[in-house]
This record gives C-alpha cells, structure tokens and sequence, in this order.
C-alpha cells in the first residue's frame, strides 16, 4: 500500500518551514518573553535608590537608559560638538525616548531593534562583495565624519589668525566617541534585545546564548554591588538593594510573595525564550541536514510534525511545571512549618516561623534545598516515567480522536 504524497505546503523544505505555524507560534512566543523581559528587567533593576536621587544626584548605574544619557547631555565637553544638538547630544531625542519615563521611554528604542535585526538579517543574506563593501562604506563614513569637520574648522581658522596647532578643534574628532557612548547606554538594556531578535529569526544559536548570558550577567552585577558588604565599603552606588527577606506569600492563595513573584517571572522568561528559540533552530537544523529526497517523503514528514507538536505541548506543560515547582519550593519552610504545628499543636512552630533567619532570602534557599530534596526522593516511591507516559498517551490518544 503506497502512501499518499506530501502536499507542496507540507514538505520539511526552509522556506516551508518557516512558514509552519508551529515554528510560528515559538518564534512569536520567545519574542513575546524576550520584549516582557525587557519590561520586567526595567522594572526590578532599573529604580536608583531614593536618597542617592534626593542628595542630588541624577544618575546610577541601574538597569535603565534614560538617565546615562541625561548624564551624556550635561558634560560640557560633549555640548559643543557640530553634530550635537542644543540637548548635547548627536542622537535625537525622540528616539532614545529620554524625555518620556517608564514603558513609554522604551517603545521607540525598541521598535529599532526591529529594524535593526530585520536590516541585519538582509545584510547576513548577501554575497560577501556587497558585505565587503558595507564594512568599507562604514568604516569610511566614520573617518570622514571624525576629519572632515576637524579639517573645515581648522581651515577656516587659519584665514582668520593664521598657521596654529589646532588644539581647540580636537573635539571634533571625538564626536564618533560621544555617539559610541551614547550607543553604550543604550545598547546596556537593547543590545540583548536586538541580539534575542537576531537569534529568533535570524536563526543564530549564538545570539540566543549572548543574550541570556547577558542577562544573568546584569543580575549577577546588581546583586553583587547591592551586597550588603560591597555597599557598606563602597558609598555612593546608588543602586536600589532588593530586600532581603522575600516577603510573605500573598499571591495566589498564599503561594507566593511579590518579590518572589517578580524574580520568579524573570527567571522563566529567560528560560521561555532560550528554549523557544533553540527548538525552533534545533528543528529547522534537523530539517536542513536530511537528504533532498527524504524531505518530500511522507513517513519523515508526519515523524517531524509528530516531534514538533509534541515540543509545542511540551514547552507550554514544562514551563507551567517549573513555575509551579519553584513557587511550591520558595514556600516549602512554611508548608513544613504547617506540618509540624498540626501535629505537635504547640508554639514551637511559631517561634520558628518568626525565626529572622528562616525568613532571610538564604534561609529560602536552605528550603528550596530541601524540597528539591524531598522530590528527588520521591523518585524512588513514585513511577515518574509510568506516569509521564500515561499523560502523553492520554494526549496522544486525544490528538488521534479530535483528527
């Protein structure tokens, strides 16, 4: 019995791939949980501490940009500058968004990563003449924009007082320095966003990886310099410290606490666009390796939507999963506290529940240590692969029924 032909549509060929709504559906999900991160990011790591903005001060080296280009704007070594505007700076500022405060401030910036990874992705697609002569024109215009005003002004000086060193022209020539600058403060919180784009759909492993070590980079800087030691021997950060108890459980029926909440959300938003991203290039890889003839064949074909369908089921129940498992092993001090009071019924358990170095973020840990304890234990009672595959048997079968 022969089987029936792939439609045109339904072959494992590129550019039919990468207009299947699977790969669709995790290239728009790892987008979405890289733009939210963004968001979330700004919002935990982006405040100043109040005294340190009450003393005067208008800048710290939080996780936000508008606020190193108000820094930027005010040098006068940077306000005299011909390209520079009447605000000091070369950029304009609209789109650096630094007169708006907020989401508001991000949207422009964000909206040329867009354009930016899209223009990227044009230039990786070219032959490597016209690569070659983007770099040149680049490199060329750079010069040109650092000699070229030097030269006119110090020509112009030279008719009026005659021959002279021209030391009071040299800024000039560092006004590609000042953009530099300014491209830094913005690349801080946008660079891992255009990087994330370029990895999404520009299909780049390597992207994708610089983007999240780039983030766990900025969370392991702000937790260092927030540390209790660093800022009672260095003064003057300015940083906001995030607590150090993570707080009471007051979320989702005493599941969670809102910082808890907070840094939980950055952490499976990291983890959502790393492994969106990486299956869709993992699966398309797959795809590109087969033979020509092989991609056509309708036996490969249904074996590959199987394994796509499953990733997209898979990456929606693991993620849920985790979330849930981190918040139940945060609470799992005060789950075992419960315990013990319902048996013993004594005031033990509430002096306990009181104790500061339970509520501290490392006594969270010891917790979190314990529960992850308990559940690998509990491999050893419950058949966890007996009952992973009843659940994908249970999916399958309602796939089967619902075709």
């Amino acid at each position: 019995m022969t089987m029936e032909p792939v439609a045109p549509n339904q072959t494992l060929h590129l550019p039919r791939l990468r207009r299947r709504w699977q790969i669709l559906f995790l290239q728009i999900i790892a987008t979405t949980a890289i733009i939210a991160l963004l968001f979330r990011m700004t919002e935990v790591y982006g405040p100043c501490d109040d005294g340190f903005l009450e003393d005067g001060n208008n800048w710290c080296p939080s996780y936000e940009h508008t606020r190193g280009l108000s820094w930027v704007s005010e040098q006068p070594s940077f306000q005299n500058n011909v390209l520079s505007g009447s605000d000091g700076l070369i950029l304009p500022r609209v789109l650096t968004g630094i007169d708006s405060t907020g989401f508001a401030s991000q949207i422009v910036p964000l909206a040329l990563c867009f354009i930016f990874a899209g223009l990227w992705m044009f230039y990786q697609v070219r032959n490597e003449k016209v690569k070659t002569w983007t770099r040149r024109s680049v490199t060329g215009i750079v010069i040109l924009w650092a000699i070229v005003p030097f030269m006119l002004d110090w020509a112009e000086e030279i008719g009026v007082i005659g021959f002279h060193i021209p030391i009071q022209h040299l800024d000039s020539l560092f006004q590609p320095l000042q953009l530099a600058i300014e491209l830094f403060f913005l690349g801080i919180v946008f660079a891992p966003i255009l990087a994330g784009l370029i990895g999404i759909w520009g299909l780049s492993r390597r992207a994708l990886t610089w983007a999240v070590g780039f983030y766990v980079m900025i969370i392991g800087v702000h937790a260092l310099l927030t540390f209790q030691g660093i800022t009672d021997a260095v003064s003057g950060i300015g940083l906001k410290p995030l607590p150090a108890q993570i707080g009471e459980a007051t979320m989702y029926g005493g599941l969670i606490s809102p910082l808890a909440f907070d840094l939980l959300g950055i952490a499976i938003l990291l983890l959502l666009f790393h492994e969106a991203g990486n299956a869709v290039i993992g699966h398309l890889e797959y795809a590109v390796m087969l033979p020509d003839a092989s991609k056509s064949d309708p036996e490969y074909v249904r074996q590959f939507n199987n394994v796509v369908n499953s990733h997209v089921i898979h990456t929606v129940a693991i993620i849920s999963g985790v979330a849930l498992t981190t918040a139940l092993a945060l609470e799992f001090d005060a789950f075992m506290l419960d315990i013990v009071a319902v048996m013993e019924g004594g005031q033990w358990s509430g002096q306990v529940s009181e104790s500061l170095e339970l509520q501290l973020t490392y006594g969270k840990v010891i917790s979190a240590g314990l529960f992850l304890l308990a559940v690998a234990g509990m491999r050893y009672v419950v058949p966890w692969q007996r009952v992973s595959g009843l659940i994908e048997a249970g999916i399958a079968s309602l796939r089967r029924s619902s075709s």
